[in-house]
């Protein structure tokens, strides 16, 4: 049985070069992951609207690196047969799962079930199937992927990219190698920090305040886009505000502003001093524990549940978060 993997998760802020930097080294060692979970901080992937997942994640240049037969330090070479085959998107040994609509399928972890049990086609190669918006794999679908990550096949390695790693079964989350993935120049929309920064303040308001923030963030998400549009503009509003709380994370344990997204319209010195603000609230594992919460509450919205009570509910919980670690 596969084991689980805990406190592994690396920060990568530009995903092409890092990503192969901190993980080529695995190959030398022989300690490649059977599962990886790259979990993408970025509105378009939050909202489905990412059309590249594989690519722009730097999921396929790994796949690339795990591949090439003639690898320059951490990346591939771009030039040998396995690398043009990638490139064109026709390398026997990497497959890319797509939703069949609007979901993963059970069928496609099927075909993925029966292309794992042949070998590689190269020598000290790796079978690779990159799945895309993996959270919207359906429960049927996540169940039967489960039984590949409890018992892998050898030199077969699979990468689950999303912007909502929520979406997914605890237990499959816990059989993959997290990789934290930061798309380089990302910047939170203004038009959400408003909302970002209600949540910031959640920790200090009364619970008639609660439900009153709750009203009024509801009112600019329909002011924003009309209510037809109010549940994917609060998912990319959740989507800011896991950043933000990401970013107080980083800054809390780096102290290295240049690996948080700056916010347009506000000086350098006002970001430090708000994320240093932030950062004295929250424990580490406080500010984790929101992060996930958030990612829960998108993953409610998704699921069509009420806008108001999800609104309500995790701003219950963001207060009592920080009196608690208080």
């Amino acid at each position: 049985m596969a084991k689980r993997h805990e406190n592994l998760d690396i920060e990568i802020t530009t995903p092409i070069s890092r990503i192969n930097q901190a993980l080529a080294g695995s190959l030398e060692t022989g300690r490649v992951s059977h599962a990886y979970l790259f979990a993408v901080w970025d509105l378009d992937f939050a909202s489905g609207e990412h059309n590249t997942t594989s690519q722009a994640s730097g999921a396929t240049a790994f796949a690339a690196r795990l591949n090439c037969q003639k690898p320059q330090d951490d990346v591939a070479c771009g030039r040998c047969l396995s690398c043009r085959l990638i490139q064109e998107g026709n390398h026997p040994d990497v497959k890319v799962v797509s939703p069949d609509g609007l979901s993963i399928k059970i069928d496609q972890i099927r075909g993925i079930q029966h292309d794992m049990s042949y070998k590689p086609r190269y020598d000290k190669g790796f079978r690779v199937t990159i799945l895309e918006n993996a959270e919207k794999m359906t429960q049927e679908a996540q169940n039967s992927f489960l039984k590949l990550l409890e018992e892998p096949p050898r030199n077969v390695v699979f990468i689950l990219v999303t912007g909502n790693p929520q979406g997914l079964l605890p237990t499959v989350r816990s059989r993959c190698q997290l990789i934290r993935v930061s798309l380089g120049g990302h910047k939170t929309p203004e038009d959400f920090s408003d909302i970002t920064g209600r949540l910031r303040k959640a920790y200090s308001c009364s619970s008639l305040e609660v439900l009153e923030e709750a009203e009024a963030i509801e009112k600019m998400l329909q002011a924003q886009g009309g209510a037809g549009r109010s549940r994917a503009q609060l998912e990319k509003a959740l989507a800011a505000a896991a950043g933000w709380f990401r970013d107080v994370l980083v800054f809390k344990e780096t102290g290295d502003i240049s690996l948080v997204s700056i916010n347009p319209g506000k000086s350098e010195d006002d970001i430090r001093e708000a994320l240093s603000d932030d950062g004295e609230l929250y424990e580490v594992h406080d500010l984790i524990a929101i992060i996930e919460r958030i990612e829960e509450s998108r993953k409610w919205v998704r699921q069509n549940a009420n806008i108001r009570l999800v609104l309500e509910s995790l701003l219950f919980d963001l207060r009592r978060r920080v009196r608690q670690g208080a």
